[in-house]
């Protein structure tokens, strides 16, 4: 079981937010989003990067720009490190992703 589902060979762009427990959207100026896709073992896939949305507080993209159609078929999974300008660090719970094959080739 995944979280979604990923075709390989295609762009990889997701659209995160980052929200209270409320469901309110936190915005984060200043701080540092990293976040990386890995396998079962570990091994890293991709970096991915992020980038803030403009005008929609706690709104970022995590994208990957280059060729994903090397990625492995199966289960990889990634997280969202959060550094604020405080010092705290926040960490967003685990992702699966299920890397397929396309069809139309």
């Amino acid at each position: 079981m995944s979280d979604f589902v990923f075709k390989r060979g295609t762009t990889f762009l997701v659209t995160c937010i980052n929200q209270d427990a409320q469901g309110a959207p936190v915005d984060l100026g200043g701080a540092v989003i990293a976040a990386e896709l890995r396998d079962a073992q570990n091994a890293l896939i991709a970096p991915l990067v992020p980038a803030a949305v403009p005008d929609q507080p706690g709104t970022y993209t995590l994208s990957y720009p280059g060729d994903t159609s090397g990625w492995p078929l199966g289960i990889l999974r990634t997280d969202v490190r959060i550094s604020k300008l405080d010092g705290t660090i926040l960490q967003t719970g685990t992702v699966t992703i299920a890397i397929v094959d396309r069809v139309t080739q």
